[in-house]
């Protein structure tokens, strides 16, 4: 092989190996999300303790990604958007680990519209998983699954205020109340989460373009 063609083949595999650790960053983040989910269903503190498991997956995953980024001559995006994707992605698993770790300091049950936001963030997140393992081969199609991503948020957002308004409109104990809002705030900031994570896979498509 000549040292021209084995300087393409490695740039093609450090393309593969980046987009990879992105991909399974985004598969931990379905991952918490499934189990918030399945939570929100049938509630026990085992699924809470799990999803604090993934998040630290999620870290160590990051930490391989970002120190490759260091190390590596050529990467297949500008290093600081393939750092910025990294980041949004590890905090939509932060913003679940957060709200998994209220419910069980708090010590409440799921409220009324967990389950439904936490579906609205499990279809978000797998829009950007899509997405992510889509950037190389087929960029218009990552766009196309960043913006149906992005939609969780105005999804999220009307339910969240429904459940707020309810929320206070119930005459439950003040104490319990905040409780609940706190959770609620933390579900929605998941989905803040998710919309930076497609805004920043936008940025490398249309950088790539």
């Amino acid at each position: 092989m000549s040292i021209g063609r084995g300087f393409k083949a490695l740039i093609r595999s450090n393309d593969r190996r980046f987009v990879e650790l992105l991909v399974e960053q985004a598969d931990l983040a379905c991952e918490s999300l499934r189990l918030i989910r399945e939570h929100a269903e049938k509630p026990d503190p085992a699924l809470l303790a799990e999803i604090k498991d993934v998040e630290r997956k999620g870290d160590q995953v990051r930490r391989v990604l970002v120190d490759e980024l260091m190390h590596t001559y050529a990467t297949p995006f500008d290093r600081e958007d393939l750092f910025a994707l990294s980041r949004a992605i590890d905090d939509i698993l932060d913003a679940v680990n957060e709200t998994a770790m209220e419910l069980a300091m708090y010590r409440i049950e799921p409220p009324v519209y967990f389950g439904e936001m936490a579906g609205i963030l499990a279809d978000g997140a797998r829009h950007i998983r899509s997405a992510v393992g889509e950037l190389l081969d087929h960029p218009r199609v990552a766009t196309e699954q960043a913006v149906r991503g992005k939609r969780s948020e105005n999804k999220m957002d009307a339910v969240y205020h429904q459940a707020v308004g309810q929320l206070f409109d119930s005459g439950a104990d003040l104490a319990e109340v905040l409780k609940t809002r706190e959770v609620y705030r933390h579900l929605k900031n998941s989905a803040d989460r998710i919309d930076r994570a497609a805004d920043e896979i936008s940025v490398i498509v249309i950088k790539r373009s």
